[in-house]
């Protein structure tokens, strides 16, 4: 994918906080404003309206919230996401003729031959 560089205005109190998670995670700090940027952008016009309104009102209290509020979203999706990568992959051709724990420790077993 073809890549263009833009910059940004931010504070300085938000571009240490991009240089010392880009340390963290060991990437470039290109790389965290690309994936914030990205995510902005995908974001319908009602909630960046949302964002802004948020960032010009909020306390840190809230914003603190909603941040955590997002975070559960975001995890939920990599959840759904790893499920249903699992169930792709996952053989389930016979689940229904296991009744029994010996049953279950026979196809435990016969997964390790």
């Amino acid at each position: 994918m073809a890549e263009k560089t833009i910059s940004a205005h931010i504070d300085t109190e938000t571009a240490s906080r991009v240089t010392h998670l880009a340390k963290m995670e060991q990437r470039r700090t290109s790389q965290i404003a690309g994936m914030a940027l990205k995510f902005f952008v995908c974001l319908p016009p009602e909630a960046r309206a949302a964002l802004w309104q948020i960032e010009a009102l909020a306390s840190p209290a809230d914003f603190e919230e909603i941040t955590r509020e997002i975070t559960r979203t975001l995890l939920h999706a990599q959840y759904k996401v790893a499920h249903r990568q699992i169930m792709t992959h996952m053989k389930v051709d016979n689940l229904d003729q296991i009744e029994t724990e010996d049953d279950i420790l026979e196809a435990a077993v016969a997964l390790t031959r």
